[in-house]
């Protein structure tokens, strides 16, 4: 287990993502942790990171399960201009993608937030938003009506080892073979995000670069509806990413459909 002063003593480090530090060694959820700490203090930037987490969630309120101190548990407070909101889940993907292509392991992103290698899932990255005032009224960046409070969770598989063969996941100490140190994965990660967010603050848009690492484009895919996944779903083939970030599905019929969000099932045979 990896001392809890070794993830705190990170604090301060980098230019937005990790102002401030909170590593508990077991929690419910990083996310509701970190949804406190907008509430009562409004952090920019602020992050708790778990050894453990007992009600961890993941996309369309699934569980994220992960054994104690194997895996990073972490959940970053950004207050930001909606206009940059989009692009914070594109720029946690490829901060992780960033940390596992720096262990040696060759990764890319499911669409829209899932990365995996050779189609087993070693992370996964969810947001939540907010309108969250801070306890004296006031927005501490701007004034509310500018600022969007958004909380965003990641969930990265380091030393677990997945036994179940039909659960397609996995973890960089499957991959490399060998136990990794956490410590030094969520230091990478963090500056990582740190860089990325710094350059959509500033105008930039990473769009091109998420897209680039998709994988989903060209396969076979059924985007379902995650109320009513029998009766609403797209199906078709995956034939681009457009400036928002939606998939494009072409149908049988030639129409193409933006979509912004769904279960996506690849339905291809390799």
């Amino acid at each position: 287990m990896t001392r809890l002063d070794t993830f705190e003593s990170l604090c301060g480090q980098f230019h937005v993502v990790g102002s401030s530090i909170q590593h508990k060694e077991s929690t419910d959820s990083t996310m509701n942790d970190a949804w406190e700490l907008a509430v009562e203090q409004g952090t920019h930037g602020a992050v708790v990171v778990a050894d453990h987490q007992s009600q961890g969630r993941g996309r369309h309120a699934r569980e994220w399960v992960s054994d104690q101190a194997d895996d990073i548990l972490v959940s970053v407070v950004m207050k930001v201009r909606p206009s940059i909101a989009p692009e914070l889940l594109m720029i946690s993907s490829l901060a992780v993608l960033n940390v596992v292509d720096a262990c040696g392991v060759k990764g890319s992103i499911k669409w829209p937030n899932d990365v995996q290698i050779d189609g087993k899932k070693i992370a996964g990255v969810i947001a939540e938003s907010r309108t969250v005032v801070d306890s004296d009224g006031t927005d501490s960046r701007s004034p509310a009506s500018s600022v969007l409070n958004v909380v965003v969770g990641i969930g990265l598989n380091v030393n677990s080892m997945h036994a179940d063969a039909s659960f397609e996941a996995t973890s960089l100490r499957a991959e490399l073979g060998h136990a990794v140190d956490r410590g030094d994965v969520f230091s990478q990660l963090l500056s990582s995000l740190d860089q990325l967010f710094k350059r959509v603050d500033s105008g930039e848009s990473v769009v091109s670069e998420w897209a680039s690492q998709i994988n989903t484009i060209g396969r076979n895919i059924k985007v379902a509806d995650v109320v009513n996944p029998e009766q609403d779903y797209i199906a078709g083939t995956a034939v681009d990413i457009d400036p928002l970030g939606r998939l494009i599905v072409r149908d049988e019929n030639g129409r193409d459909w933006p979509v912004s969000g769904g279960e996506v099932t690849v339905v291809d045979i390799e």
